[in-house]
């Protein structure tokens, strides 16, 4: 009885193991839960990425609600949802996070292909990255009027994204 227990007790394990793997493989990536949902952006103070000398806090977000967008001038995936965050910014206010990237670099990209941020914050150092929660760029925040996260989408923002998770959820916030 002795040698089949120490026989299966490891079969039992490895099944164990391989159970949590194929269920976590079935897990959506982007629907990675924000201990920041409902709770108001972390305080921070950081260099405007154009006016290195001035600096940024959640006090100067806009009172309306907004995006929050971390992205990088090294993001592939974010030079390819940048031309869909300059059609955004016709109507939404964005705020970007430069995050983990070169300042020059950051501002180069937004010279080359647009700026669709009121305002610009420099996260070469990813302190304020840290402070989200980000575990990759591009990740995009839905802020409300308070400085309130009210949603959080990892990866890229395109356009079916936009039109049926985020323009409900502003529409929801502007009728609350």
């Amino acid at each position: 009885m002795n040698k089949k227990l120490i026989f299966f007790t490891p079969l039992f394990v490895l099944l164990g193991v391989c159970i949590l793997l194929i269920a976590g493989l079935n897990q959506d990536p982007k629907k990675i839960a924000s201990a920041l949902i409902d709770k108001p952006v972390p305080e921070f103070y950081q260099a405007n990425l154009h006016e290195p000398s001035q600096i940024v806090s959640p006090k100067e977000f806009p009172k309306q609600p907004f995006l929050l967008n971390v992205w990088g001038s090294w993001c592939g995936y974010c030079k390819e949802e940048h031309p869909l965050l300059i059609e955004i910014a016709k109507t939404l206010p964005i705020v970007g996070v430069d995050y983990r990237d070169n300042r020059q670099n950051g501002i180069k990209m937004l010279k080359r292909m647009g700026n669709p941020f009121i305002l610009t914050i420099d996260d070469s150092h990813g302190e304020l990255g840290l402070k989200l929660g980000v575990d990759g760029a591009p990740e995009t925040y839905l802020v409300d009027e308070n400085g309130v996260i009210r949603y959080r989408h990892s990866g890229l923002l395109d356009k079916e994204t936009w039109q049926t998770v985020f323009l409900p959820k502003i529409e929801a916030l502007k009728n609350k």
